[in-house]
């Protein structure tokens, strides 16, 4: 706030009075009313227009688009059964022990003749299979099977920002009596003592050395 004087229009309303008589007024000791007029400044101030206030924006999600590889089927293993193998022996097996036996028989002039008969042991071949590696499980690993997927990936969220917009104000002036006009009378002529008045009327005032 400021104080802005300005100078009002400078007049001085004269009442001259002769020494002789003037309107009435006889004698020597005359005086003329001198005005000075009031005295004004400019108040100026500043008044409110519209307050402070916040503005919401909405800001958007940012998303981007990635790349992701996606298991379609994951690696396994696949049991193989792998059965025993066997290889075929042949082997001589004994059938039957050497041994003797009384054998009784005729011969040409028909006697009876008694021997002891030598029987070798009897053998036959046999054949036979033998396990050369037992029966076991293997197992086979299968891969996984992949691929490759765009997908949409989001950055940041949505939001919300806010703008303060600061308070406008503009200034008003207007006028304000600083001083009030005020009167005084100033001698005529020889005379150098002035006289101060008070009151509200300058002839009706009430005036003094």
């Amino acid at each position: 706030m400021r104080l802005v004087y300005i100078s009002g229009v400078a007049f001085a309303a004269l009442t001259v009075f002769s020494n002789s008589a003037y309107a009435g007024c006889t004698g020597t000791g005359c005086y003329q009313q001198v005005v000075n007029p009031a005295v004004y400044a400019t108040h100026e101030h500043n008044v409110l227009v519209s307050p402070e206030r916040r503005i919401a924006h909405r800001v958007a999600a940012q998303h981007r688009q990635v790349q992701e590889t996606v298991v379609l089927r994951p690696e396994r293993q696949v049991p193989r059964h792998v059965p025993a193998t066997y290889s075929t022996f042949a082997e001589t097996v004994l059938v039957a022990q050497a041994g003797r036996r009384w054998q009784v028989s005729t011969d040409a002039h028909g006697r009876t003749i008694g021997c002891w008969v030598d029987i070798p042991a009897q053998y036959t071949t046999r054949h036979r299979q033998v396990m050369v590696s037992p029966a076991s499980t293997s197992y086979e690993t299968i891969p996984a099977v992949v691929t490759t997927r765009t997908r949409t990936h989001m950055v940041r969220p949505a939001s919300v920002e806010y703008q303060t917009v600061p308070a406008q104000y503009r200034t008003v002036a207007k006028q304000v009596l600083v001083q009030p006009a005020s009167a005084s009378w100033a001698p005529i002529g020889g005379h150098t003592a002035s006289l101060s008045c008070s009151g509200r009327g300058f002839f009706g005032s009430t005036c003094g050395r």
